[in-house]
C-alpha cells in the first residue's frame, strides 16, 4: 500500500528521486526506497514516545517512503521533523501523486451540426484577357480630358449592355481593357493606335504592379455601371451609396427579389423621432464596399460589404466626429441576417434581376454571377444563432440564356500568330 500510494518517488519535500536505482550492464535493477517510521516501531526509537497502539506502527499509515539519505536525516533529527512534519509532508506527497496519475475527466463530444455558411462573395465567371495600352498624349492629371474625348458605341438593342470604358494614364500611356488596335475604339480620337501593346491577364495577375492595375481597371468599371444604376462612388471612404436624387427629399428604388416580382425600399432618408415624428438631423444612405478580388490562382469573386453613409442635410457629408457612436450602434445590431439581407439587396439591385450580370469592354467583359459562393460545414455552432439564410437565386429562361451566350459568343481576341493557338487559348481562359 505505501509503496503503491508512493509512486516511486522519495517522499521528503523537494527530493523527487526515483527509488528504483537502474542497475549497469548484467546488473539487476535496485530498490533504494525505505519505509520509515513516523512514530517508531519500538519507544526507545525516533519519536517512539508518541502515543500510537503498538499494532498501528507498521501499518503503512505510520510509515513514509524516502530514499536512504533523507532517512537517515529525519531519524537524526526528530525533533525537526516531528510526527506532526511528516504526517504532513506524507499526506502531501501521497496526494501530489494522485494528482498526477488520476486521468482527466472525459468531456462528452460536443454535438456537431451540419450548416451551409453564405459568404459575401459573388463568384466572376469571366474577365478580361488581356489589358492593351497605347500612347497618349494626356497626363495622369487629365483624365477629365480623356472622359470628354470617348466616344461610346451605340447599343444594338436593349439587351444588349452598355459598354463601359475604364481606363489608366501611366507613364505617356493609356491603359484599357478594350482592344486598342480596333480603329473604332472608345479612345481612337486620343491614343496612336499603331503603336499598341497587348499584355496577358494571366502574366498581369504575376506581377504586384500590373495586378493592382488590372484590379483598377475592374473596379472603374463599376464605378460607371452603378453610376447607370443612380449609385454613386464615395472615393475618400471607397464605398458606393445611394444619394438623393433631390435635395431634403427621401428616396427609394425598385427592385427585383429573386422570389417576387418587385419589392420597394428606402435607400436614403431622414430617421424620425417616434414620439414627435420629427427629423433626428442626419440622413442614412444605404453604402456598400464592392470590389474585385483574386481568391486562388484561377479563381476572381466580387466581395459586397453593407456600409452606411451619413449626411447632414441629405447632401453634406456629416463630420467624422459625429459618425463613430451611430455607426458603431448601428452594426451592433445587425446580425447575420440582418447583414445578409443587406448584401443580398446589393446582388439584386446590381444584377437587376437577372441570373448574372455583365460587365462590357467590347470584345472582352466581365461576368458576375449571383449565386452567393457558400461553404457546407460541421461544427458546433452558435447557440441562439439558429436564423435561416435562403440564398435564392433567379431561374433561367430562353431569354437569359441566349444573353449569356451572346455575351460571351462576343469574347474574342485576335492574338497574334507568335502566341499559343486559339484552342489553347480558350481553354486557359474563357474558363474565367
Amino acid at each position: 500500500m505505501l509503496f503503491l500510494k508512493s509512486g516511486n518517488v522519495c517522499a521528503f519535500r523537494d527530493c523527487g528521486r526515483s527509488l528504483i536505482e537502474p542497475g549497469a550492464e548484467g546488473d539487476a535493477d535496485a530498490i533504494i526506497g525505505e519505509m520509515a517510521h513516523i512514530v517508531a516501531d519500538s519507544r526507545q526509537g525516533p519519536r517512539g514516545d508518541e502515543p500510537l497502539d503498538e499494532s498501528e506502527r507498521n501499518k503503512h499509515a505510520n510509515l513514509i517512503l524516502v530514499c536512504p539519505e533523507h532517512h537517515t536525516i529525519i531519524d537524526k533529527q526528530p525533533r525537526t521533523y516531528s510526527v506532526a512534519v511528516l504526517r504532513q509532508m506524507k499526506a502531501d506527497h501521497e496526494s501530489r501523486i494522485q494528482a498526477a496519475l488520476a486521468k482527466p475527466a472525459v468531456e462528452p463530444k460536443p454535438e456537431l451540426i451540419k450548416e451551409r455558411i453564405q459568404s459575401t462573395l459573388l463568384p466572376v465567371t469571366h474577365l478580361p484577357q488581356a489589358v492593351f495600352a497605347a500612347p497618349c498624349g494626356f497626363t495622369q492629371n487629365e483624365e477629365d480630358e480623356v472622359k470628354k474625348r470617348i466616344l461610346y458605341p451605340q447599343r444594338k438593342s436593349e439587351n444588349e449592355p452598355f459598354e463601359l470604358a475604364p481606363f489608366i494614364l501611366r507613364d505617356g500611356k493609356l491603359f484599357a481593357f478594350h482592344d486598342l488596335r480596333e480603329r473604332g475604339n472608345p479612345f481612337s480620337a486620343v491614343i496612336d493606335n499603331n503603336k499598341v501593346e497587348k499584355q496577358r491577364a494571366t502574366e498581369i495577375w504575376g506581377d504586384a504592379e500590373d495586378k493592382r492595375r488590372y484590379i483598377t481597371l475592374l473596379n472603374r468599371s463599376l464605378y460607371k455601371y452603378t453610376a447607370r444604376l443612380g449609385v454613386r462612388y464615395d472615393p475618400e471612404h471607397r464605398r458606393f451609396y445611394f444619394p438623393v436624387e433631390e435635395k431634403g427629399k427621401e428616396r427609394s428604388v425598385v427592385y427585383r427579389p429573386p422570389n417576387m416580382a418587385r419589392s420597394e425600399r428606402l435607400v436614403a432618408w431622414e430617421p424620425k423621432r417616434k414620439s414627435t415624428g420629427e427629423g433626428k438631423g442626419f440622413w442614412w444612405h444605404l453604402a456598400a464596399r464592392l470590389r474585385f478580388e483574386q481568391m486562388s490562382d484561377d479563381q476572381w469573386c466580387l466581395s459586397i460589404r453593407p456600409e452606411r453613409r451619413l449626411t447632414t442635410d441629405s447632401e453634406t457629408p456629416m463630420p467624422s466626429h459625429r459618425i463613430g457612436r451611430r455607426v458603431t450602434s448601428f452594426k451592433a445590431k445587425m446580425y447575420n441576417d440582418l447583414y445578409f439581407k443587406e448584401v443580398v439587396f446589393w446582388r439584386d439591385y446590381l444584377s437587376q434581376g437577372q441570373p448574372r450580370f455583365v460587365l462590357s469592354f467590347g470584345n472582352q467583359l466581365a461576368v458576375i454571377d449571383v449565386q452567393m459562393v457558400a461553404f457546407d460545414v460541421e461544427w458546433v455552432g452558435i447557440p441562439g444563432d439558429e436564423s435561416a439564410f435562403k440564398n435564392e437565386v433567379y431561374d433561367e429562361d430562353l431569354f437569359t440564356l441566349s444573353e449569356r451566350d451572346e455575351a460571351i459568343a462576343g469574347e474574342q481576341l485576335d492574338w497574334d500568330e507568335a502566341e499559343e493557338d486559339a484552342e489553347l487559348i480558350e481553354e486557359e481562359f474563357v474558363e474565367y
